[in-house]
């Protein structure tokens, strides 16, 4: 961008540009060739050579019709000035726009430049000048330049030093060209270029900040004498007074002086302005007793005139306005002179510039003769006025005048509210519009009709009988008098005052709604947004709706008010505000009380504006149908927004932890969200204008930068919870390995798992060392984004940093206490291995003991005891091999265990003898008691014959104890016993064992057996079924039998059957093959 007051201004020199119009030359002559006589003015083609005599050639002239037109195409070269603006694109200005002016003669006096030369002189020399510091030399600083219009119309008027703006002030006469002149310079061929300058404008489209800047002038309104302006610092288009820019082309020392003329000038009104406010603030209380005895001259001409007495009081009371006026300004001239300090802000100035003055009116004696020679009879012409007018007396003065002035008021309201402070939501517009519309409608249907009434009665009853008798009760007479035409000229006051209310709200509406559309009406309907997401490419200065950008759970980009909405809402409020205006009523009954009106009166309203309307209406509709598009091609832009929006932060962490990323991807994870997050703020607006639309884009930018900013937070207190479970890992390895090295052994195995543990040791601690250098460099990564740890973990960090100095410390004492341990550990030792011996002489003699043992009764409680007698074998055993392998560790002889292994075959026998004992009898148990419906006869006859042939042997084993033998003979004869209870409890478990069989056993042992699921073998004991054991058999044979025989009945039945269907089937078609019937 250029500097502020000294642009860097590149003037380029482009090819000729071709104008649209070109030259031609042709020629003109006689239809045919001819030499014209002598004496005619001849033309010398030759020069004479010297010496030879001068001769005369005759003129050839050539006929028009035998010459070729040729046109010569001449071109203009330009020269440009090019200024870039903030966004880098480049306005370009023809020459001439910067080129001062300079007048002189046609012929350039001695010691005088040329004109060329003079206008690039000064064009030189106004590029140096540095306007801003030039003004702040000149005191013209920002607070003498404000207000300025756009300030003065917007803001308080206590928000600046001064009141008014200097453009009030301004004087046209330093102006050195018309706009016409000035646009005429930026004229290229059939273009129009702008015109560059500096100018007074908000900076960054803050009306408090203003500053010097470049600008382009693009246009001027004769009506307002408003200049249009670029400004080349933001982008925005700016409508502002002549004083408040210069042309390139001016001279800067003069627009200063403009400057200061026009502050001059403000300075004088707002004194003006303040002695005018003082002065009819002072009450003079002895004003009264002096107003008559000073006016002996106004007193003698007031005789020698011939007029009422009402006029000479009248006058009397002027003069002594002026008067009263002239001696409160002479008190406030006395009170300045005696205390300049009170009144600093009227420092030389001089009382004469504010008295009243008289200005004489000079007629010309011809006019006066004229008017005379017309012989106009003024009191016959009164009288015909006052006839034939309605106005004929005061009260229809004052009556007209009181409906005027009500009309006029009328004449100043709006249907539509048009200045809104902020811009509004949709929602909110409809409802300011209804709300003030019906406001306004109640007033012109209601209140507006009952003041007229009252402003009309009031006067003309007061009137009494005449032309305008209100009270008359007769229609032929009321349609004859005045008093007709004059509630007729009411009617029409009323309908004009409702049609410039209706016309003004109308357009003004329009204005309000269309003007910032305006822009989109050229748009197709693919438009895409070329702009950034910041820069508008529709800007307006003052927008009209409020909206929220936003993103929805379906991914899409959606405004808080659908665009679409706005046209159809727009075009309804403003058919149904403007209709009801209609249906107010006349007045005529309300003033003519005596006489009959019809009750539906009303005045003409929406019939009036009916064209307008349409042609606004349709604007409308053509506007909002257009400013979708810009939306919606806006919206689009933000789709590349919808899945981080739409991110479920939650499963992104998990899935993130699950990735378990090394550090440092991490970190780019980390620097990558925060570049996004950086490029949220600076790419995404706060605020956008498209328009008439002012759109909040902050909330949802806010929302993905808090977001960005959450996940960094959560990938810090994943990475950091991550990084403690590596710390607490590393510290507990640590731990565990000092720990071994350091508890104190209980043991000689102990002891030499501590070394063996130890030769380890310092691989392991190298092991270790590389993952806390690891550990290390993955901290680095929380320290390079000055991330700061909590106690807790920086105290385990540095203590695992701390741990392979600690064990290897303890490393270097180990030796020598285990040294000491040895010795003792061999003491014990050797008292072990002396109660062990003792323990198995113990043994020998508890086993010894069981060879006494055959009481058959007692076969459980033996089996107990040998339960806990082969326990306690078990026990020596694993001692006998912690004592051999502590022999080896102290390089001891072997312990001998012959001794235990022959007690334990000696004990083998009778644990396998008495455990068959006592399985059979639990076997035998299970088997009676359990429910018969439940039972596994193929697992009971298993374990039945396995346990017979233990017993078996075990006769073997004790034939020459024929004690132990007997008890293994018995057990035997009670399994053989126990088979024919088994074979009966299989035939009762038949599956053709039927009810009816149940029934026939009962009869059988005489006793009354029920069937039930949870029967079983020890009930029917307690029924005698033992004594009935070869009956169960047969009953189960019998069942046996009766089910084949039905089953094999059935088998034929079935076959019987089945050769029936088959007969019948053949039959039917036999019945069908048969040709005799034929």
């Amino acid at each position: 961008m250029e500097s502020e007051n000294s642009p860097e201004q590149t003037l380029e020199e482009e090819s000729y540009n071709i104008r649209a119009s070109s030259i031609s030359v042709a020629f003109t002559g006689y239809d045919e060739v001819h030499v014209k006589p002598e004496m005619e003015k001849t033309i010398c083609i030759m020069p004479p050579r010297p010496g030879t005599a001068v001769m005369n050639f005759q003129e050839l002239y050539i006929p028009r019709n035998q010459l070729t037109d040729v046109f010569y195409p001449i071109q203009e070269a330009q020269r440009w000035l090019t200024l870039m603006d903030k966004m880098g694109k480049p306005h370009r200005f023809p020459l001439p726009t910067i080129l001062p002016k300079v007048i002189q003669t046609r012929y350039v006096p001695k010691r005088h430049l040329p004109k060329d030369v003079e206008v690039d002189r000064r064009r030189r020399q106004y590029q140096k000048i540095n306007l801003v510091e030039e003004l702040a030399k000149a005191g013209l600083t920002n607070d003498v330049l404000q207000p300025t219009e756009e300030q003065y119309n917007v803001m308080s008027e206590f928000a600046f030093p001064h009141k008014f703006p200097l453009s009030y002030f301004d004087d046209s006469n330093f102006d050195i060209n018309s706009p016409e002149a000035w646009f005429e310079l930026g004229v290229v061929g059939d273009a129009h270029y702008p015109l560059p300058a500096k100018a007074y404008l908000p900076f960054n489209q803050s009306l408090v900040n203003c500053q010097w800047v470049m600008a382009a002038v693009t246009a001027h309104n004769e009506d307002t004498d408003l200049w249009t302006l670029l400004s080349l610092e933001d982008g925005w288009t700016y409508t502002v007074p002549k004083l408040q820019f210069m042309f390139m082309a001016e001279d800067p020392y003069k627009f200063i002086g403009r400057l200061q003329a026009a502050v001059h000038e403000r300075h004088k009104g707002e004194q003006l302005m303040l002695m005018e406010l003082i002065v009819d603030c002072v009450l003079h209380e002895d004003i009264e007793s002096t107003v008559f005895y000073s006016f002996k001259p106004i007193e003698r001409v007031l005789q020698a005139t011939k007029v009422s007495e009402q006029c000479k009081r009248r006058l009397r009371s002027e003069v002594n306005l002026v008067f009263e006026r002239l001696m409160a300004l002479y008190e406030l001239e006395q009170f300045i002179l005696k205390m300049p300090k009170e009144f600093p802000q009227f420092r030389n100035i001089n009382l004469k510039e504010f008295l009243p003055r008289s200005f004489t009116v000079d007629v010309s004696g011809k006019e006066r003769k004229q008017l005379k020679a017309l012989g106009i009879i003024m009191p016959d012409k009164r009288y015909d006025y006052l006839k034939a007018s309605l106005f004929y007396c005061l009260g229809g003065i004052e009556a007209m005048a009181g409906v005027n002035i009500e009309c006029q008021y009328i004449e100043t309201l709006s249907i539509f509210i048009c200045t809104f402070s902020k811009p509004l939501a949709l929602v909110e517009f409809l409802q300011a519009q209804e709300a003030h519309s019906d406001n306004v409608a109640t007033f012109l249907k209601f209140n507006w009709p009952q003041q007229l009434t009252t402003c009309i009665t009031v006067v003309l009853r007061a009137q009494g009988k005449g032309w305008l008798d209100i009270s008359m009760n007769t229609w032929t007479v009321y349609l004859m008098c005045k008093i007709s035409r004059f509630i007729l000229q009411v009617k029409f006051r009323m309908q004009e005052s409702m049609q410039v209310l209706l016309e003004t709200s109308l357009l003004n509406f329009s204005h309000f709604v269309c003007d910032p559309c305006l822009q989109f009406l050229d748009l197709k309907p693919n438009y895409k947004w070329t702009s950034d997401y910041i820069e508008t490419e529709f800007p307006y200065h003052k927008p009209v709706f409020a909206m929220t950008l936003g993103i929805n759970e379906d991914r899409k980009v959606f405004y808080s008010t659908d665009p679409d909405e706005f046209q159809p809402a727009l075009m309804d409020i403003f058919k149904r505000c403007l209709e009801k205006t209609a249906g107010v009523t006349l007045i005529d009954a309300f003033v003519m009380t005596f006489l009959k009106y019809a009750p539906n009166l009303y005045i003409l309203t929406v019939e009036l504006i009916e064209d307008k309307f349409l042609i606004e209406n349709d604007l409308i509709m053509r506007c909002y149908a257009k400013a979708v598009v810009p939306l919606k091609a806006y919206a689009r832009l933000y789709e590349r927004f919808i899945d981080f929006y739409l991110l479920n932060i939650n499963q992104y962490m998990t899935a993130y932890a699950e990735a378990h990323k090394p550090s440092s991807e991490v970190k780019t994870d980390i620097l990558e969200h925060k570049r996004l997050k950086e490029e949220l703020r600076v790419i995404l607006p706060a605020f956008i204008t498209i328009g008439p639309f002012y759109i909040n884009v902050d909330i949802m930018k806010q929302y993905m930068i808090k977001k960005r900013i959450d996940i960094v937070r959560r990938i810090f207190e994943y990475y950091l919870d991550r990084m403690y479970e590596t710390n607490d890992a590393i510290l507990e390895r640590s731990a565990d390995m000092f720990r071994k090295i350091n508890e104190r052994p209980n043991s000689i195995e102990h002891l030499y798992e501590i070394r063996d543990f130890a030769l380890q040791v310092p691989d392991l601690v190298e092991d270790l060392k590389a993952d806390i250098q690891v550990m290390w460099l993955e901290y680095d990564l929380l320290d390079s984004f000055f991330y700061n740890l909590s106690d807790h973990q920086f105290v385990m960090k540095w203590k695992a940093f701390a741990w392979p100095h600690q064990i290897m410390v303890r490393l270097s004492t180990l030796k020598e206490e285990q040294k000491i341990d040895i010795e003792e550990f061999l003491r014990q030792h050797s008292s072990e291995c002396q109660a062990f011996e003792e323990r198995l002489e113990s043994l020998n003699d508890e086993v010894q003991a069981y060879s006494l043992a055959f009481n058959t009764n007692r076969a459980q409680e033996t089996s107990v005891d040998i339960k806990k007698t082969w326990a306690l074998i078990k026990e020596l055993e694993k001692v006998s091999q912690t004592l051999q392998y502590r022999q080896e560790l102290f390089e001891l002889e072997p312990l001998s265990v012959e001794f235990l292994e022959s007690i334990i075959n000696s004990f083998t026998p009778y644990k396998d003898l008495w455990y068959a004992c006592a399985n059979f009898l639990k076997l035998q148990d299970a088997t009676e008691g359990n429910p018969i419906a439940q039972l596994e006869l193929e697992e009971v006859w298993t374990n039945l014959m396995k346990l017979r042939e233990e017993l078996v042997e075990s006769m073997k084993i004790f034939h020459e104890k024929h004690e132990i033998k007997n008890v293994a003979q018995v057990f035997i004869k009670k399994i053989d016993d126990f088979i024919p209870v088994y074979n009966s409890i299989r035939d009762l478990r038949n599956e053709n064992w039927m009810y009816i069989h149940w029934q026939e056993l009962s009869q059988m042992t005489g006793q009354d057996i029920k069937y039930t699921v949870s029967m079983n073998y020890q009930y029917l004991i307690k029924k005698g079924i033992l004594d009935f054991l070869p009956e169960v058999h047969f009953i189960s044979e019998k069942a046996n039998n009766e089910a084949e025989t039905i089953r094999r009945n059935i088998e034929e039945e079935e076959k019987r059957k089945q050769a029936e269907i088959d007969a019948i089937l053949l039959r039917k078609q036999l019945r069908k093959c048969r040709r005799d019937i034929l």
